[in-house]
């Protein structure tokens, strides 16, 4: 029997959200939440405290070389720093290491436009599937992530625009600060087995009803200043 199209792409919390009843729509390719009930009752949880989107559907690349201020050309930012670059972001983990982030893609990563093989040389990984994405964000968002890991998130020391890597809750995992207006907001990303885990350990940081789950469309209106 023929198949008429590719199976789509689930994030590792799919299940989750099915039972959470979540509305789904397909985005590249990407099974992607777009409301657990009420987009206004939604935007003002998050507005007020603290809210988590799933966002696994997003492309992603590890970028090494030894060389890698000259792969990256006008888009290397400095160590620590996040470069916005239109839908994608460039972050600057080491001096030899960077983390690209897309939207999502039915064609997998776009490599951030970095060619796989030229002078100087690097490696492009695509770790798309090997990873789980949660955007935490709200005027708790900080207080969120405190609860779960020992590093200064304090606005001196990781302000928007901004990135570490460090253990949030005894798991490895890269964070992002990525303010959404005047809304705290940061993305975090841990291994694809670890995404259950930290979902649950974020949406219990805070106690009970403190962070809430939202979808796609209340992080599009969040973006959009509404």
């Amino acid at each position: 029997m023929a198949i008429a199209h590719s199976p789509a792409r689930l994030s590792p919390l799919h299940a989750l959200h099915g039972e959470l009843g979540a509305v789904f729509a397909e985005e590249a390719g990407w099974q992607v939440v777009q409301r657990y009930g009420d987009v206004e009752g939604e935007l003002k949880a998050v507005t007020l405290s603290a809210g988590v989107c799933d966002i696994s559907g997003r492309s992603a690349v590890r970028i090494k070389s030894t060389r890698l201020d000259e792969v990256l050309g006008g888009r290397a930012p400095a160590i620590g720093s996040v470069l916005r670059d239109g839908n994608s972001v460039i972050a600057r983990l080491t001096s030899e290491e960077a983390l690209a982030i897309g939207p999502p893609s039915a064609e997998g990563s776009s490599h951030a436009g970095i060619a796989e093989r030229a002078n100087p040389r690097r490696y492009v990984i695509d770790v798309t599937s090997g990873l789980a994405g949660l955007k935490i964000a709200g005027p708790l968002a900080r207080e969120v992530l405190a609860a779960l890991t020992d590093i200064d998130l304090r606005e001196g020391s990781m302000p928007d625009g901004s990135c570490a890597q460090a253990g949030f809750a005894q798991v490895h995992g890269t964070l992002l600060r990525l303010d959404i207006g005047g809304t705290a907001a940061y993305e975090l990303y841990v291994a694809r087995e670890y995404g259950l885990y930290v979902w649950e350990a974020v949406i219990e940081s805070l106690g009970h009803g403190k962070v809430v789950p939202f979808g796609a469309e209340t992080l599009r209106r969040l973006e959009r200043g509404r």
